[in-house]
């Protein structure tokens, strides 16, 4: 346990969602010291999920400090700065030159992030993580362009329905037999296929051998030529020039669960991992950022909340509630949209949604403390709310 108001400042490695949370909450809870905000990128935070969903109808990034009620003029920002080295209460940073600076602080945040991982031979391919990812992208993506998507993941997901919507031809290639096949039951991603197979993406279940600019090699030796290829195959934690005793062996950040790495020193963000445990969505990066604004100012942490992810594949809004895994049991609930619930046993891990709100809501405050007994013939009746489906 920390009091906030015995440290004069505060250095937040890397300029995302996480950094903007963690300096918004330490504000809004009374911390009035130094907040520095070092980061590799050259604007201010902005967000990031916007890049895939929209990148054809904005011009501008969203901007995360108005989104998030932080005023800029409250922080210190240095931008441009890549970190290279950990200190005792400092940092070591590189610029763009290659001129390296030291930042001292009293208490260090790291919130790297996390960088898209294609294998370093896929030379030419495309990958979207940044804005200026997002611009290079779009002026290709143009009607009749031939684009290869490489990973049905959220992101491949997103871009595959976006790039069809600009009138691209648009295959989506993944080693799992069905989009989002290492999370989701295959009955679930099975419904998720025919919606790609009615938008006209072909959807290729193969593994990828070999990529450039201008095609992908499957593992079967079948090229797939293509005007832009795409790679969604995830991201890795930015923590490669942090010491190894800290690093899980996925590369994150070991932290508890009040997000501290050492006295002074604490994770947030896609670059932490509780318990062994990353969690490299939206939400997850607020949560873990108010927590560590708690465990500094020596305040209660928030409530915990279910894992969320939400998304928007072609048209449909997508959220998906809890812990999800392929091996679960599937209860469907429908009507005007659908509601996957996925059960092991008696008890509901999580859910999957589309066009649902309600059910999204409800599915937060059941699965908030983790899985759930829930009758399933109730649980699968649209017409009544999920929480029916409690045992008396």
């Amino acid at each position: 346990m920390h009091d906030g108001a015995r440290i004069p400042a505060i250095l937040v490695v890397g300029g995302g969602l996480a950094a903007t949370a963690l300096a918004g909450s330490l504000r809004a809870g009374g911390f009035a010291g130094r907040i520095v905000v070092a980061s590799d990128e050259t604007r201010l935070p902005y967000d990031r999920p916007p890049l895939t969903k929209e990148l054809f109808t904005r011009d501008s990034p969203v901007d995360l400090c108005t989104d998030l009620g932080l005023d800029p003029a409250a922080v210190e920002w240095r931008l441009g700065l890549r970190a290279t080295r950990l200190r005792a209460g400092a940092v070591e940073f590189a610029d763009a030159d290659g001129r390296s600076e030291v930042l001292a602080a009293d208490a260090v945040v790291l919130a790297t992030g996390a960088r898209p991982a294609p294998p370093p031979a896929w030379q030419g391919v495309h990958v979207l993580s940044t804005w200026d990812d997002a611009q290079r992208l779009r002026s290709r993506l143009t009607p009749g362009a031939g684009v290869v998507v490489v990973g049905a993941g959220w992101i491949g997901l997103e871009l595959a329905g976006t790039a069809t919507a600009a009138g691209a031809r648009v295959t989506l290639v993944d080693g799992a037999a069905r989009p989002l096949g290492t999370l989701l039951p295959a009955p679930v991603g099975a419904r998720i296929a025919t919606w790609l197979a009615d938008a006209g993406v072909t959807l290729v279940p193969r593994g990828v051998s070999g990529a450039s600019a201008t095609g992908v090699r499957l593992d079967d030796g079948t090229h797939l030529p293509a005007d832009v290829v795409v790679a969604a195959v995830g991201a890795r934690p930015a923590t490669g020039w942090l010491p190894g005793r800290w690093l899980a062996p996925s590369g994150h950040v070991r932290v508890d669960d009040r997000q501290a790495v050492a006295d002074g020193l604490w994770a947030i963000g896609d670059c932490a991992a509780v318990a062994g445990l990353p969690d490299q969505h939206w939400n997850a990066a607020v949560a873990s950022a108010q927590r560590c604004a708690a465990a500094i100012l020596g305040t209660e942490p928030p409530a915990r909340r279910a894992p969320t992810v939400f998304s928007a594949i072609l048209g449909r809004a997508v959220d998906l509630v809890g812990r999800p895994s392929p091996a679960l049991d599937v209860v469907w609930r429908e009507e005007r949209g659908w509601t996957a619930l996925l059960f092991q046993g008696d008890s509901l891990a999580a859910g999957l949604t589309v066009d649902r709100p309600r059910d999204v809501a409800a599915l937060r405050r059941l699965l908030a403390d983790g899985p759930v007994r829930l009758g399933r013939d109730t649980a699968a009746d649209p017409a009544r709310p999920l929480r029916d489906a409690l045992p008396a």
